[in-house]
């Protein structure tokens, strides 16, 4: 099998299972396990397990003490998502509130041209007006029966994850996608366990089911999707990884209709389309693009 089929598949899979995370979300409420208990118990065995697997495979870490002070610094930006995320998930669908948080490229686009380090081209306002006209589809029209503060806390989510990306290219050249990764879900448990403290629901679990849960958004929603992404953007170009990367939110709005008997809603169908096309715009390579801009965008 060539070796740019074997990563378009590894790419694959690993969204699939990014696409997994609002599903046990909603699971994890639905049995009453705390946020402050499944998050930073998330965190803290996905980095016990990525960490052991970086020594015995060899991978690099940060290289200076400035790497390592921005990828822990961009742990505490990927909580806010996180946290921000997880909090819609209390007011909308695990699919609607993926959807949104997929609009994080317009974000980057916008703070490109803002801040003058990338031209607004036609392709990149093709993206951001299809990705607004999607978003507008999917809750202008069914909005009586859509939360507003979840969708703002879902936008939230997705200016975090713009942020965090933005940040995570600026040192994507000094330190590897892994070593990057490694940093930040160190910086990432460390910021969620105080916020579990601060919450007071910092515990362990004692049912069995709330363990499942735990359990599986470790294993399907972290450490494999982050290892299989890492092995597929090594065989693949960045804009196709970006693009194939947009099943996420497919996934998440099926396994919602049939795990949760989510809505699937007309205008879910045509403003979701509208906004994954937008992304797949926003994805496309540009002249300026480099090969490695875009390897750090994973959960």
């Amino acid at each position: 099998m060539r070796d740019a089929t074997l990563g378009a598949i590894f790419v694959l899979i690993a969204a699939a299972g990014f696409g997994t995370i609002g599903i046990f979300g909603e699971l994890a409420a639905i049995v009453d396990l705390e946020l402050a208990a499944l998050l930073p118990i998330r965190f803290a065995f996905a980095t016990i397990i990525i960490t052991l697997l970086a020594v015995i495979r060899d991978w690099s870490l940060p290289p200076t003490r400035r790497e390592w002070v921005i990828t822990l610094g961009l742990g505490g930006i990927y909580t806010a998502m996180t946290l921000l995320f997880f909090f819609s998930l209390r007011s909308l669908t695990a699919g609607l509130a993926t959807i949104v948080l997929y609009t994080y490229p317009i974000f980057l686009v916008a703070f490109s041209v803002v801040l003058q380090t990338e031209t607004m081209t036609p392709q990149k306002l093709v993206a951001l007006t299809t990705t607004i006209l999607g978003v507008i589809i999917v809750i202008g029209i069914d909005s009586p029966n859509i939360d507003s503060f979840g969708i703002l806390l879902s936008l939230g989510a997705a200016l975090c994850y713009a942020i965090y990306t933005m940040g995570s290219r600026s040192v994507v050249t000094q330190a590897t996608p892994q070593g990057l990764t490694i940093g930040v879900l160190i910086g990432t448990t460390v910021t969620m366990i105080g916020y579990g403290v601060i919450d007071g629901g910092l515990s362990l679990p004692r049912e069995q089911t709330h363990w499942g849960i735990i359990l599986g958004i470790v294993i399907f929603s972290t450490v494999l999707p982050h290892i299989l992404f890492y092995q597929g953007v090594s065989r693949l170009e960045a804009s196709r990884v970006g693009i194939i990367s947009t099943i996420e939110p497919v996934v998440t709005v099926i396994l919602g209709v049939i795990f949760l008997n989510e809505a699937l809603t007309i205008p879910i169908i045509i403003g979701g389309g509208f906004v994954l096309i937008g992304v797949v715009f926003a994805q496309r390579p540009s002249g300026r693009s480099s090969p490695q801009s875009d390897l750090s965008e994973s959960h």
